[in-house]
């Protein structure tokens, strides 16, 4: 692959950042922050923050999406910090870990700080407010690394422990724990299509699937370790510690390339620039290179017009991933036309046309070899013309199946019109008692091929069944109707099944037609007909479903009942994207994110002020619970550090177990305590409650009290 452009470095470049204003942001492992321009790479700026870091295969380092802040880990990896980026002074300082801080990051939206360590913990903290708000799910051993999905405000942690844990920080609810390493995790990837990508470090892969929170695919044919992974829609591409870059088809889940990029060293940064269609890879070299994954797509375009198919081929040889454009399947829908032709060439004994027609082809091994294999195969084409001809239908049939390839002869299909023609005028001759010896004879010259025989007994012995199909077609009992089918497949082979199949299709694109016009009525109607047809049950029940879902959605908005509002959008995917559906998530999730900055105050009131109008929604309870847990945190922390009777602590210590349990919040709290006042509290006798049990009536304006 070329390079198509690239900039060389004094250091390492361990953070690459994609900005909204069209720059690109770069930091090096002294912490040197550079702003490129995205097309000539020029230095538009900078500053130079002097942390030497001497690990980075970890996030160490990270910018919000417009540059307003970055994450920092200081030299000694004793506490985190985050930076405002026009004053260069610490806005948020984390120092709670026992142990080392391995890991920062900021949420796709630059609003909450995350510090991962040693420890196991993840600390989240509101950066408009510079509060601590919350702490994601504990691991037992060392988080690696803190990733974000481009939506539903998912974030992902990846640990020593060998586990993955999923979390909404948005309604600051777990959403999944995966358990599918035998070694520690180290790296994590949101896929598009809601589905998660993890390495651990014996560079064993897998691909998660979040809707079904199940294991999805170990990708396999890794044999080096892997340090960076970025992916688009199509492909997923794996950065090596050996330099090389592995690619895998995001649909398939199979390898494309095992060394589809080789760099001078170990793979630093990873990153794909959907905007430009470009891989950035930075390596240990200081060099940061660009690559166009689709290099060679013009040319194929070329040769293509020039009839060069073998430069066609040898470019999908240098580059795989364009077998996977539509360019390239041009190519596929050429090849077939023409192989199709050159068929029917060969029926008509017209060899050398048929030759001319395909040459193009055969300079390309893989498609000479079935060029070869049909012309052998229609060197006994005469033959079963032949057989056509003197009418020995049995030897004729057998031939065809021997080469496949004859069953798309013009000979052939009448061959079938034919049968069909005969068959349909046995089967009225059937209904007749009288007439059994005339259908065997009409039939008699397809005795002995197996396929026409089965029908044909099927036919004799089951004519009353017959009767009563088109007897159940015509009074519309459609169940009816495919419960004789599934039962006797022989029906398959009436007119009537073809015509059933077109009514089904008509039907379902009249319904589809009727809902886009919004005739929700007659939809209805219509959609309770389809759901009888097999092929169409599961979609017309979801259709109607949806059709209910959507008039008691409207419904509700119409009256304000929130309560109603928000179990739709719960539970129903489709209207939760309608413009209405978004509105009421963002307005949910613009009210859970301001009742979080009172709570960070430990401000009650304004948290009531806020979520008041959720507080009979169940599936808002957890989210509500967290908000209040995080005030009560922040008024007990206030108390501390106020230096406050210690009773009066500890009462509230024991109130907020018997509120919420214990969480990471209250471990951390009581560590304060205990280390200011040189106190133990041991809450392993006192009682405990869970976040599941809190309901908004519980809420009490101070803990303390």
């Amino acid at each position: 692959m070329l390079i198509v452009k690239k900039k060389k470095f004094p250091e390492v470049i361990i953070s690459y950042t994609k900005q909204k204003n069209a720059t690109v942001l770069v930091v090096d492992k002294e912490t040197t922050v550079r702003f490129l321009d995205q097309e000539s790479l020029d230095i538009l700026g900078g500053f130079k923050a002097k942390i030497n870091h001497q690990w980075y295969k970890n996030k160490v380092v990270d910018f919000s999406y417009d540059g307003l802040h970055f994450a920092v880990i200081t030299e000694d990896a004793k506490q985190s910090k985050l930076y405002d980026t026009a004053t260069k002074k610490a806005k948020i300082k984390i120092n709670r870990h026992q142990g080392e801080v391995t890991c920062v990051a900021i949420d796709p939206k630059g609003r909450y700080f995350f510090s991962g360590g040693e420890d196991g913990r993840t600390f989240v903290s509101d950066i408009k407010s510079a509060k601590l708000l919350f702490t994601l799910p504990t691991h037992v051993d060392t988080i690696n690394d803190i990733v974000f999905s481009k939506k539903n405000h998912l974030v992902a942690t990846a640990s020593y422990d060998k586990k993955i844990q999923i979390f909404n920080y948005a309604t600051m609810e777990p959403l999944a724990r995966f358990a599918g390493h035998s070694a520690a995790v180290m790296k994590l990837d949101f896929l598009h299509n809601n589905r998660l990508c993890s390495v651990d470090k014996d560079a064993n892969v897998i691909i998660w699937d979040l809707e079904k929170k199940k294991l999805l695919k170990r990708l396999t044919g890794i044999h080096d370790d892997v340090v960076q992974i970025t992916s688009n829609d199509t492909f997923l591409f794996l950065g090596t510690a050996l330099g090389f870059v592995i690619v895998y088809h995001l649909q398939t889940h199979e390898q494309v390339s095992r060394k589809y990029i080789k760099v001078n060293s170990r793979i630093t940064c990873l990153d794909y620039d959907v905007e430009q269609e470009l891989l950035v890879i930075a390596d240990e070299s200081g060099e940061l290179l660009y690559f166009d994954v689709y290099q060679g797509i013009k040319d194929i375009q070329t040769y293509i017009h020039l009839k060069n198919y073998a430069k066609v081929y040898q470019l999908v040889q240098e580059n795989p991933l364009l077998v996977f454009t539509d360019t390239y399947k041009k190519l596929d829908e050429i090849w077939n036309d023409d192989y199709k032709k050159a068929s029917q060439l060969l029926q008509k004994s017209k060899k050398e046309e048929a030759v001319s027609v395909i040459k193009a082809f055969t300079s390309i091994p893989s498609k000479n070899t079935q060029i070869q294999k049909l012309f052998k195969d229609y060197e006994a084409f005469e033959k079963f013309l032949l057989l056509v001809q003197k009418g020995n239908l049995g030897l004729a049939y057998s031939l065809a199946n021997q080469y496949p390839v004859y069953k798309e002869s013009e000979v052939y299909k009448a061959l079938e019109r034919k049968w069909k023609k005969l068959f349909l005028k046995a089967q009225k001759m059937s209904l007749d008692p009288r007439k059994k010896d005339l259908v065997k004879e009409l039939l008699a010259p397809y005795r002995g091929i197996v396929d026409k025989t089965k029908h044909i007994q099927e036919m004799l012995v089951k004519n009353d069944i017959y009767t009563r199909f088109k007897d159940s077609i015509i009074r519309k009992e459609f169940k009816h109707v495919f419960e004789l089918i599934k039962v006797n497949p022989f029906l398959k082979e009436f007119p009537e099944f073809s015509a059933l199949n077109f009514f089904a299709d008509s039907l379902y694109i009249k319904i589809t037609k009727l809902i886009r016009e919004g005739d929700i009525h007659q939809s209805t109607k219509l959609l309770n007909v389809l759901i009888d047809f097999p092929e169409f049950t599961k979609e017309a029940q979801s259709m109607l479903w949806d059709i209910e879902m959507r008039d008691k959605f409207y419904d509700a908005i119409k009256s304000s009942n929130y309560l109603e509002i928000y179990k739709i959008i719960d539970t129903s995917t489709a209207l939760s994207e309608t413009p209405e559906g978004t509105k009421y998530s963002n307005l949910w999730h613009d009210d859970l994110d301001l009742a979080k900055v009172y709570a960070a105050k430990g401000d009650i009131r304004g948290i009531d002020g806020v979520l008041s109008k959720y507080k009979n929604i169940p599936s808002k309870f957890i989210s509500i619970a967290s908000t209040y847990a995080l005030a009560y945190i922040a008024q007990i922390e206030h108390a501390i550090s106020k230096k406050k009777d210690s009773n009066i602590i500890k009462n509230a210590i024991k109130n907020y177990l018997l509120y919420f349990g214990s969480d990471d919040h209250i471990i951390s709290s009581i560590e304060i305590f205990n280390k200011k006042y040189k106190l133990s509290v041991d809450i392993q006798t006192m009682k405990k409650s869970s976040k599941k049990q809190w309901r908004p009536s519980m809420r009490v304006l101070d803990i303390l009290e």
